[in-house]
């Protein structure tokens, strides 16, 4: 112990010595190194206290300079260096913060780093609730007119920093007509704008997106129809009509009620002569209109009132043939009745000679799909189902009106009949067809509509009457089946042979007189 004591200075030095020898040693073998790290590191920003936000432009990522040994050079990854901004502590206002780096390597120690700072900027936080304006950036066609377009759901939330949200004023959104002539349905980003009318950066819309409805309804007075060419004659012997096309093939008129209720669905072109042709004929026509319409031409239209232009293309035979089909449907609700204007079309098929010599008429058929269609008119192209190896080279019109209504079965009642009579009713029930306001129409319940014969005052006998059909407001009756029905009147028979009868009155004056409220089709 005393040897110890009187020899620490000696040991003591004697250990420094060979710790300097060891480390000198170490890195002799392993030297230290300073140099730029190849690859940034990136800044983990942690976020304000809440209902703060930052408004500056952070950087994403730091270069390092880093003094390490050798070993250390060659394993270093990214994921050994964290970097970080804590804004976690900061109040409202501008100032630099330190961005501050770690390393999980004792050996590697940071020279220099870029940047060392960051400027930030503390702002409040801030929502605003605002309706969505919508902006219809062009107009329907000539004819109709667009109502006020309706966004779903109808305001929105404005988030983001004081200064920013401060500057809004309206939330914004655009849609394009784009000529059509049926309500618009899309979903449209909603934009934040200031007094000017300019985008406002750096806040959030929430939601983003809406559901936007343009209703486009057709001015009243005006009518689309499809357009029918009109041919006459034939063409060369040898050469068949292969096409026609009709520009505009659909147009809108205008006129007086009486006029346009005279137009079913179409109008059809004067005469096109084919006088034994033997190449295309284009030319514009004259259309068949009723007094007191008019076509309505916009002005990007090249025709005039006075007619359309119609392409006949004529070509050599292969073969083809015209045929008039009638137009059928499928898909349509069994509650519903329809009804096509025109409803038949011309078909022009080609092919080999052979076929065409044995085609029947029903092996062509010409369908509308009325799938999911509601109550109302409907502008609809027909498919063609032909055989194969034969080309539909067009049909005529291409474009078909179909008008959709409510069928309801109803049980004819009666009202009136002496009480000394019974009375049969041939058939039972009757099919009434509706026509009117759609919604209306797709609620309707059966017993809201009543098929009634007046029997007040009608002696023994048979009579062919008209039933009276009540319907709701609305509402119209657009036809019966059958339109008549027989009545006989009897006496009861226990009254038989106890009483004379009056002579059976006429038909013509057995029908009953129209009552209030009702509606006779």
């Amino acid at each position: 112990m005393r040897f110890f004591l009187r020899n620490f200075s000696s040991i003591f030095i004697s250990l420094v010595l060979a710790v300097l020898v060891w480390v000198a040693a170490v890195r002799e073998q392993d030297p230290s190194r300073e140099g730029e790290y190849a690859r940034p590191i990136p800044i983990e920003v942690i976020p304000p206290a809440e209902g703060l936000t930052n408004t500056a432009l952070l950087p994403e990522a730091v270069r390092l300079r880093l003094l390490a040994p050798e070993s250390s050079w060659t394993t270093l990854s990214p994921s050994q260096f964290t970097a970080t901004a804590d804004l976690s502590q900061q109040p409202v206002g501008a100032r630099d913060i330190p961005v501050t780096v770690t390393t999980t390597d004792p050996y590697v120690k940071v020279v220099e780093q870029l940047p060392s700072v960051v400027s930030i900027n503390i702002e409040p936080l801030k929502t605003m609730t605002l309706p969505v304006e919508i902006d219809v950036l062009d107009s329907p066609p000539l004819g109709y007119i667009n109502r006020t377009p309706t966004a779903n759901p109808s305001e929105v939330a404005i988030t983001g920093p004081v200064s920013q949200v401060d500057q809004v004023v309206e939330a914004l959104t655009e849609v394009f007509i784009r000529n059509s002539k049926e309500t618009v349905r899309a979903s449209r980003e909603v934009e934040a704008r200031d007094g000017e009318g300019r985008l406002v950066r750096g806040v959030t819309v929430n939601p983003l997106l809406v559901a936007i409805i343009v209703p486009i309804e057709q001015r009243f007075g005006y009518k689309d129809v499809s357009v029918r060419v009109n041919l006459d004659g034939q063409v060369a012997p040898g050469y068949r009509v292969s096409n026609i096309r009709v520009d505009p093939p659909t147009l809108t008129v205008v006129g007086n009620p009486k006029g346009l209720a005279q137009i079913a669905g179409l109008v059809e072109t004067a005469p096109v002569n084919l006088d034994r042709a033997t190449k295309s004929i284009v030319r514009t026509v004259p259309l068949n209109l009723p007094d007191g319409v008019t076509t309505v031409v916009s002005e990007q239209e090249k025709n005039g009132p006075e007619g359309v232009q119609v392409t006949v293309e004529i070509t050599p035979i292969e073969d083809g043939i015209n045929l008039q089909r009638p137009i059928t449907q499928q898909g349509i609700d069994p509650d519903y009745w329809w009804q096509a204007a025109p409803d038949e079309v011309s078909v022009f098929l080609s092919g080999p000679l052979t076929q065409l010599q044995s085609l029947r008429a029903s092996d062509v058929e010409v369908l509308v799909d009325l799938f999911n269609l509601e109550p109302g008119v409907h502008i609809l192209q027909p498919t063609v189902f032909k055989p194969d190896g034969l080309r539909l080279d067009a049909i005529v019109p291409d474009t078909i009106e179909i008008t959709i209504g409510r069928a309801v079965t109803r049980p004819v009642q009666q009202t009136g009949l002496n009480s000394r009579y019974t009375w049969r009713v041939s058939p039972n029930n009757i099919n009434v067809r509706l026509s009117g306001d759609a919604n209306r129409l797709k609620l309707l319940q059966p017993r809201e509509v009543e098929a009634q014969l007046n029997l007040d005052g009608l002696q023994p006998g048979a009579y062919p009457l008209q039933p009276t059909i009540i319907v709701p407001d609305g509402l119209n009756v657009a036809s019966l089946l059958p339109e008549t029905v027989t009545v006989t009147i009897d006496l009861k028979p226990e009254l038989r042979g106890t009483a004379s009868l009056t002579p059976t009155v006429s038909p013509a004056s057995a029908t009953p007189p129209a009552k209030k409220d009702v509606v006779q089709p």
